[in-house]
């Protein structure tokens, strides 16, 4: 690809809040080699100029929390019926979607696609944003993800159940032979009768899908090979749990009690509070499922007010899985949403770039427009600081130092 130089009307660094306005950004072999005001530094001889005028330049937007299933979740037997092979083709189009909206890496948070799809990336053989795999889920029997309306002989060759330290063990050792990039349980789960039983009907009436010697399994055995680890908690009790065994992320999170959040922030547990899910789902969802997701919402919004209060760290995740209900692709919104409930605007943006980026493990190579790190960039029609809406209406993409979309 080659070498380029980018003007702008102004550049958000993601470095302590600083903008530089008017900027020029130097990309050379696919990372930044400059960043300043223009005319301070001469242009690489033979650089391609790309002037944006107005726009402003950020980092490349992470999204800490989405699923790469390749489905239509109007459906709901696809994740259990489609092939693989057509699945994965559906989420080659996810992958140019995501990236068209300036999402330049991701985490996905359970799911038997994950790792070849990044695979796939990694060795660019297709093109989307850099990837973190957890592989397929981990739970327990009638735990969270049991698909319990399906015959259970067939549910056990999905190979997500886990009961027991042992079995645990065993499953966290599957997924590191499969590639996986990081370990997702299921910590918490409603009742069997409820619509949202990963989730639960009411948010206030969950149970612990584990036994805290499980959990501590799940969370030894993965650190043990150097993976980290992230739990699907929901209420106090299971994240609780999650931290007390010491996990690297509570997803979702909400009901934690204010001790709970008050030890994730002296441990630098990370939280990804997962707003765009329950947001679109409440506007999309049939009536007799929306009246559980408004209620989710409700009970997010106060427990990341909490959360801020006692500094916990936040990083922006949707829980996006595809389309119609919840195309991937708008993620940004979940920057908005943090913003909704009381978060700042920079803020947002760092929860979106550069504390995303360190979820991934990746701070040291993306999250920040600064010399050396991968040329993931985006720019945004003015300062984002003064509208967080503007991070939905990107009008340039660069991934790698190539660019995506102008």
């Amino acid at each position: 690809m080659p070498d380029s130089v980018l003007r702008a009307a102004a550049a958000w660094t993601g470095r302590d809040g600083e903008v530089i306005a008017p900027a020029e950004l130097h990309v050379a072999a696919g990372r930044i080699a400059w960043i300043g005001r223009p005319s301070t530094r001469p242009a690489p001889e033979g650089a391609e100029v790309i002037d944006l005028g107005a726009q402003w330049l950020l980092p490349g937007f992470v999204d800490a929390h989405l699923h790469l299933w390749g489905l239509d979740t109007s459906d709901p037997t696809a994740i259990w019926s489609w092939p693989h092979t057509y699945r994965a083709a559906r989420a080659l189009a996810d992958l140019r979607a995501l990236l068209d909206a300036g999402i330049t890496a991701v985490r996905c948070c359970g799911g038997p696609l994950g790792p070849a799809l990044a695979r796939a990336v990694r060795e660019e053989l297709a093109l989307g944003p850099h990837i973190v795999a957890a592989g397929e889920f981990i739970c327990s029997r009638a735990g969270t993800w049991d698909p319990a309306a399906w015959p259970q002989a067939w549910a056990e060759a999905l190979g997500l159940f886990a009961d027991g330290p042992e079995e645990v063990r065993r499953r966290v050792r599957e997924r590191l032979r499969a590639g996986a990039d990081f370990i997702k349980i299921g910590g918490s789960v409603g009742e069997h009768t409820d619509a949202l039983r990963p989730w639960g009907d009411d948010p206030a009436r969950l149970r612990l899908a584990y036994s805290d010697e499980e959990v501590r399994a799940a969370v030894e055995e993965a650190h043990r090979n150097h993976l980290r680890i992230a739990t699907h908690a929901i209420g106090a009790a299971a994240v609780r749990q999650a931290v007390e065994a010491g996990v690297d992320s509570v997803e979702h999170g909400h009901g934690a009690e204010a001790d709970t959040l008050r030890r994730m922030a002296d441990a630098g547990t990370w939280l990804v509070p997962t707003l765009s899910l329950p947001a679109l789902r409440v506007d999309r969802a049939p009536p007799a499922l929306a009246a559980g997701w408004r209620r989710h919402r409700e009970v997010q919004r106060r427990s990341l007010e909490l959360a801020l209060r006692h500094g916990v760290r936040i990083a922006a995740g949707t829980d996006f899985i595809g389309p119609p209900l919840t195309p991937l692709g708008p993620d940004a919104m979940e920057m908005e949403l943090l913003v909704e409930a009381g978060m700042s605007p920079e803020a947002a943006l760092g929860a979106g770039t550069a504390a995303g980026a360190a979820v991934l493990g990746m701070e040291e190579r993306i999250g920040a427009l600064a010399p050396g790190y991968e040329a993931d960039i985006v720019g945004v029609p003015g300062d984002p600081r003064a509208d967080i809406a503007l991070v939905r209406r990107v009008g340039f993409v660069m991934r790698g130092g190539a660019v995506w979309r102008a």
